[in-house]
C-alpha cells in the first residue's frame, strides 16, 4: 500500500469528527452512516437485486455485497442482504466509504466487494503480510468498524448498559458478533467472551 494512504482508524475518527462539527451532530449512537455518506461525502446510496448487473461490475466473482463507483459517487448495496440484516447494510456502506476515503485517492478505481470481503468480525492478526487486495479489504473493514462503533462511544455506552451485548448491538445498529469483537478489541470483554 502506498505510504500516503491514511491509517483506517485515524481516517474514520477524522471523518466522524468532521461530520459532527460541520452538522452539529449529536455524539450518540447510532452513527448516521447514510447521512455521513450523503451530506459529508456527496455519495448516493442505492440497492440492486444483483450488483453484477451494474455497469462495469465483474460477473465472474460470484455475488457482490457492495460496490463503490467513485466516478458516479454511488455506493451500491445488495438488496436482499440489506433486507436480511440492516446492520450488515450499514457495515457495507461504511466499508465502501472506507474505500472512498482510504483507497480511491491512490487507486482511482471502482471497488467490488464479495460477501467474504466485507467482514464485520474480521480480527486483525498482528504482523501478517497480506496481498494488496486483501490488505485494502481489511483496511476498509477496520475503517467501517471504527466509523460505526467509535471507541469513545462504545466505551461510554458499554459502561452505561452494564456491558449488555444485545443492548449495545441495538444502540449502535450493528450485529451482536460485530459488537462482541469490538468490545474484545477494546479490552472491554475477556478474550473468550
Amino acid at each position: 500500500m502506498a505510504a500516503s494512504t491514511p491509517k483506517p482508524v485515524a481516517a474514520a475518527e477524522a471523518l466522524l469528527r468532521d461530520f459532527e462539527e460541520r452538522y452539529e451532530a449529536a455524539e450518540a449512537p447510532p452513527v448516521p452512516v447514510e447521512r455521513v455518506a450523503s451530506s459529508l461525502l456527496g455519495l448516493f446510496i442505492d440497492e440492486a437485486d444483483d450488483l453484477r448487473t451494474r455497469p462495469g461490475a465483474p460477473t465472474d466473482q460470484g455475488r457482490l455485497s457492495g460496490m463503490l463507483d467513485p466516478e458516479e459517487m454511488i455506493v451500491w448495496v445488495d438488496r436482499s442482504e440489506a433486507r436480511r440484516s440492516p446492520g450488515r447494510r450499514r457495515f457495507t456502506i461504511a466499508h465502501e466509504i472506507g474505500h472512498l476515503v482510504l483507497h480511491v485517492p491512490v487507486a482511482k478505481e471502482a471497488f467490488y466487494d464479495r460477501p467474504a470481503d466485507i467482514r464485520e468480525i474480521d480480527e486483525d492478526p498482528s504482523g501478517e503480510e497480506l496481498p494488496e487486495l486483501r490488505q485494502r479489504e481489511r483496511e476498509a473493514n477496520v475503517f467501517a468498524r471504527e466509523l460505526l462503533m467509535p471507541e469513545r462511544l462504545v466505551n461510554e455506552q458499554a459502561h452505561a448498559t452494564g456491558f449488555n451485548l444485545p443492548a449495545l448491538a441495538s444502540r449502535f445498529e450493528v450485529s451482536a458478533p460485530a459488537m462482541r469483537l469490538r468490545l474484545r478489541l477494546l479490552k472491554l470483554l475477556p478474550p473468550l467472551a
